[in-house]
């Protein structure tokens, strides 16, 4: 009991010195430095912001100086005074685009029409968008500027391009509600100089470009340039965007999952204040995921229209940490002067010390693997005694809960090594029974081919339609073998190419338009073949048979009846490869769901019509079998209109480990 009130005296003394002391310093101190701090770290934000406007304006710099130096070739002068632009111009302009970096370059005449571009589709002779900064130079004036491009105007610029500046909206909170669900327009920084001749005449205008949508090596560099590479808690201290009108295009803020917040939209506060009334907004600032002291300024068009900001930001959670630091550094300070209370109480608690310091000690040694670490408390307070009771139960229930871990850590072992054994079998049998039903099917196909070709006899109308369905079903089952065996390839990781050269129409296409040039009678739909009879190349003609076989299976599937189906094949020497087309009339799929129908048991859906037949591996496969090939599938749609199911084809395909594939 002596012990037990000589403690509660000492603590009752600290308490009454302490609470006194750290109640007068933590209210004036606090407020001193929460004030000093995060005033300091907005002036700190604001001049960070006009440093990413120097590099964003050092870019724009870069940008007129460099389209400039395009301006002063001769032959862009030679062909804006024939008037005639040649393979030439493409080509030097699309050399001086790659060398220099920028994302296109456009020479046009004095009358505004476009003379050559630098990228795909290479468009010209269309009467350039009205800009700025274009009729600025037509009048002998260089100039540059930030602008906002349509996707139609991107799409001549470089259909690329326009893929890139495509960005989905993503619900973003504190942000304005919007019904669009995605921004195509593109942010660009231009700059147009006029192209003159020798008596200083203009001759037309050479204008180039930089696509800010997804420039993210442009908002890094900023990034880097103005905060490091400094990290806090695992995130950046400092990140960089540019939006186009209140939606992210280039970012380095980051969402939870650890991708860039593209598509997510400024906050409700920030709109108001830079978008709608052009104003600088510099304040705390709740950004995607988290609080930022931020600051935004509005980004101008030559016209000075706002059409996009510019933001940086500092993460706030740093700040708070760092005034947290400040705050414990200022109560050390505070206490300095009870450390001479404090030796006399560690003095006086000697015996209350010893037995914490060989809790201290067994805690080390838990801490360092040795679970069977007790400790043994004697001459001690009830509660240093119930703290090393607790101790020793602690040190119990872990040795316990981690031998059951290892235990369970066996049995999940064990189990994943038998579902590999089943995922073997299983593979090892879908191939099995898939290759032992391609002969009886075979014969079965034979058998009601010479039926229907009356080898055996004439047939009456009834034979022919019952014929004619089982030949369809036939020809379904065909496929879904072929589609299953591939799949066994596929998992087991042993589909080959059998490289041969082929001539498309003959060896291809043609075959399989006799194949189902019935079926899609049976529909009133009608076959086009754009196929050029010479066109050739080399692939594995089974293999990208069996895709254009899936592709004309769904266009007739899923296609209008009474429509029209259209497989094309063209040549593309200037990017190396051929592209395949199988297109049809029909209601095609929403916009969302072209990445989707290449999954594994994927399949077309229409307004909820899950009715159609079909396993969902034709699609997988094709897009195995063509990328296999080093080429690329994808599918196009205008829903209620048409669908299109595009592949290609490299004009020499990636090298093989084996020539042949197995049978």
């Amino acid at each position: 009991m002596r012990t037990l009130a000589f403690r509660t005296r000492l603590l009752l003394g600290f308490t009454v010195v302490v609470g006194i002391v750290a109640i007068v310093s933590t209210w004036a101190g606090m407020s001193f430095i929460s004030q000093t701090v995060m005033k300091e770290a907005m002036v700190r934000v604001e001049m960070d912001l006009g440093t990413a406007w120097s590099a964003y304006e050092a870019e724009r710099s870069r940008l007129q100086i460099v389209v400039s130096m395009a301006s002063q070739n001769e032959l862009l002068r030679t062909a804006l005074r024939s008037a005639n632009a040649t393979g030439g111009i493409t080509g030097e302009l699309d050399a001086f685009r790659r060398k220099y970096d920028i994302d296109f370059v456009t020479l046009v005449d004095r009358n505004g029409n476009a003379v050559a571009r630098s990228r795909q589709p290479f468009a010209a002779g269309d009467k350039v968008l009205p800009s700025v900064l274009i009729e600025s130079a037509l009048q002998g004036t260089a100039s540059s500027g930030t602008i906002v491009l349509s996707r139609q105007a991107l799409q001549l610029e470089g259909e690329a391009l326009a893929e890139r500046a495509y960005i989905p909206l993503v619900y973003t909170e504190r942000a304005i509600p919007t019904d669009r669900a995605v921004e195509d327009r593109g942010m660009v920084l231009e700059a147009a100089i006029p192209v003159l001749d020798s008596m200083d005449h203009v001759l037309g205008v050479v204008y180039g470009g930089l696509l800010l949508n997804r420039k993210f090596s442009l908002v890094d560099r900023i990034r880097d340039t103005v905060f490091g590479e400094k990290e806090y808690m695992g995130k950046p201290v400092g990140t960089v965007t540019l939006f186009l009108g209140d939606v992210r295009i280039a970012t380095n803020v980051m969402l939870e999952a650890g991708t860039r917040a593209l598509g997510t939209q400024v906050s409700r506060e920030v709109y108001h204040t830079v978008l709608r009334h052009g104003d600088r907004f510099a304040a705390r600032a709740f950004v995607v995921n988290d609080w930022y002291l931020s600051a935004y300024d509005p980004i101008r068009d030559p016209s000075g229209k706002t059409i996009g900001i510019i933001y940086v930001g500092l993460l706030e959670k740093k700040y708070l940490g760092y005034k947290s630091s400040l705050a414990l550094q200022y109560f050390g300070i505070t206490f300095l002067s009870l450390l001479l209370a404090a030796a006399v109480a560690l003095y006086l608690s000697s015996g209350l010390r010893r037995p914490i310091m060989r809790l201290v000690r067994a805690t080390r040694e838990l801490s360092g693997g040795s679970l069977q670490t007790r400790v043994e408390i004697t001459h001690a307070s009830r509660e240093v005694t119930e703290l090393g009771q607790a101790f020793n139960a602690m040190a119990g229930a872990m040795e316990t809960h981690t031998r059951e871990l290892r235990e369970v850590s066996e049995a999940v072992k064990t189990a994943y090594d038998e579902a590999a054994e089943k995922n073997r079998a299983y593979l090892e049998m879908l191939g099995f029974v898939t290759h032992e039903l391609k002969s009886p099917l075979a014969s079965i196909v034979f058998a009601i081919g010479s039926l229907r070709d009356h080898i055996l006899g004439p047939l009456n109308a009834d034979q022919e339609a019952l014929l004619k369905a089982a030949s369809i079903s036939a020809d379904y089952l065909r496929d879904t073998i072929a589609n299953y065996l591939n799949l066994s390839r596929i998992e087991e990781g042993e589909l080959k190419l059998h490289l041969s050269e082929v001539r498309f129409r003959r060896d291809i296409v043609g075959p399989l338009l006799d194949r189902v040039t019935e079926l899609a009678a049976d529909r009133g739909m009608r076959v086009v073949c754009d196929v050029p009879d010479g066109l050739s190349g080399v692939c594995d003609p089974d293999l990208v048979g069996s895709v254009l076989q899936n592709l004309l299976s769904n266009a007739i599937k899923y296609g209008r009846k009474g429509g029209a189906i259209r497989v094309r094949v063209q040549d593309s020497p200037e990017i190396g490869n051929l592209r395949f087309s199988v297109w049809n009339e029909g209601e095609g799929f929403d916009s969302g769901a072209g990445g989707k129908l290449f999954q594994k048991f994927s399949r077309l859906t229409f307004g909820g019509d899950d009715t159609k037949s079909g396993t969902g591996l034709g699609l997988f496969v094709s897009k195995q079998i063509i990328e296999k090939h080093g080429g690329r599938i994808w599918a196009e749609s205008e829903p209620g209109q048409w669908a299109d199911f595009v592949f290609t084809l490299p004009v020499t395909p990636p090298a093989q480990s084996d020539s042949a594939r197995p049978t």
